[in-house]
């Protein structure tokens, strides 16, 4: 294993109009935006509640990005996905004892008490938990307590996930389902207009990190015969959803070209009624939303 700073430098292709296999997150401008963007959802939304309790955990976690993380992981850049697998650190606690203490005077009455009984449980239990939510299996974890806990992984993992990128050689990265660098499912698709018009991208539900995938394929089986664009307003909705005849399974599109002011997962959650409408369709969602956790995702 080779700790991450002491790798050199990839050589990507440093041309303006060269696709990005995999895009970096700027943590702080994320999670700054999506705090903005979820407020302005919550006007006038039936979510209000919930959306107003996501805007004070994505703004916690925002101020967690300036502490101190710890050493640097020991990954492998030549292996896929370097950030998987490293359940076994247990750093990202102390990232979760500062948010639920910086949560505990922000959240409703109603919520205290349960942030009050997770900063209670031991570091043991805790990196149990945080093993199964990264793995995917949800329901191994309190449901009361997958919201704070997957934040906490995340502002940790995707504090070190642009040193991890910047030594990777992303030229290898094609076409993966999970995101290259952590291995989580993605929260949606992004379609942007720059380098290109219409490139569309995975955005990642824990480290936040964006990778190319080419549109009108499959984001879960990868096969193109049998995908479906469905818009429910018009065809030029900034939110579409893509379906596969084949296994069954859908992601969200955000047009960003359309709405720059959307945010993936923001948009993802106050969009549930399309969720709503795949699934009287016989779809299931293959993305997986961090301010929801509500569902088993396949492998």
């Amino acid at each position: 294993m080779t700790i991450a700073s002491e790798i050199p430098l990839s050589f990507a292709d440093k041309s303006p109009l060269a696709i990005k296999p995999v895009i970096a997150a700027d943590q702080q401008a994320v999670y700054q935006h999506r705090a903005e963007r979820l407020a302005k959802l919550a006007e006038d939304s039936p979510l209000a509640d919930y959306l107003t309790l996501c805007v004070s955990l994505v703004s916690t976690q925002q101020t967690l990005c300036d502490t101190d993380m710890g050493p640097a992981p020991e990954v492998n850049v030549n292996q896929a996905m370097p950030l998987q697998g490293h359940g076994s650190n247990q750093y990202w606690i102390v990232q979760l004892q500062l948010l639920l203490t910086q949560l505990l005077d922000k959240v409703p009455s109603s919520i205290s008490p349960v942030v009050k009984r997770l900063m209670c449980q031991t570091p043991e239990q805790l990196q149990k938990w945080g093993n199964c939510l990264w793995r995917g299996h949800f329901s191994q974890v309190p449901a009361e307590y997958r919201l704070f806990i997957w934040a906490a992984l995340a502002v940790y993992w995707g504090h070190w996930a642009p040193a991890v990128i910047a030594r990777m050689d992303v030229n290898q990265i094609k076409q993966q389902t999970k995101c290259p660098v952590c291995g989580s499912h993605p929260v949606a698709s992004v379609v942007v207009d720059k380098p290109r018009e219409g490139l569309r991208y995975l955005h990642c539900s824990l480290c936040d990190s964006e990778w190319h995938y080419v549109r009108a394929h499959c984001t879960s089986c990868n096969q193109s015969k049998a995908v479906e664009l469905w818009s429910f307003e018009s065809h030029q909705a900034p939110i579409r959803v893509e379906s596969c005849d084949d296994c069954d399974g859908y992601t969200k599109m955000l047009f960003l070209n359309l709405a720059p002011q959307m945010d993936a997962v923001a948009d993802d959650l106050a969009s549930m009624g399309l969720d709503a409408k795949l699934a009287e369709k016989g779809f299931h969602a293959t993305t997986v939303n961090p301010l929801l956790l509500a569902d088993e995702v396949a492998p």
